[in-house]
């Protein structure tokens, strides 16, 4: 049997319905598999558990629309630190006439 190498990684999470955000901590056990591949393995609160991006559910909404902050980035910001990009300005008017360009050459 091979020594595990157990890493804690801190994951942020963001639910893009309420803009609720927390952290949850998970344990990943690393694993020689013999054959020079790696074997991984996660637990949260002492259970095994499933990669810390997938099945995701917000604990306020229920909402399934979760971002995840990889555990590289996740080094405890404060939360003024993550902060939201302005919505990029609307192009409407350029895409009208390019739209309207298109049509008249029988392209869309």
């Amino acid at each position: 049997m091979r020594e595990p190498v157990i890493a804690i990684e801190v994951w942020r999470y963001e639910c893009l319905c309420c803009l609720h955000e927390w952290e949850e901590t998970f344990e990943v056990w690393h694993v020689a598999d013999g054959h020079g591949g790696d074997a991984v393995g996660y637990r949260h609160d002492g259970q095994s558990s499933t990669s810390p991006w997938t099945g995701l559910m917000c604990p306020a909404c229920h909402a399934c629309s979760i971002k995840t902050f990889p555990a590289a980035s996740a080094k405890r910001f404060p939360a003024a630190s993550v902060t939201r990009q302005p919505a990029p300005p609307s192009q409407r008017a350029d895409n009208l006439a390019l739209l309207r360009l298109l049509r008249r050459l029988h392209a869309y």
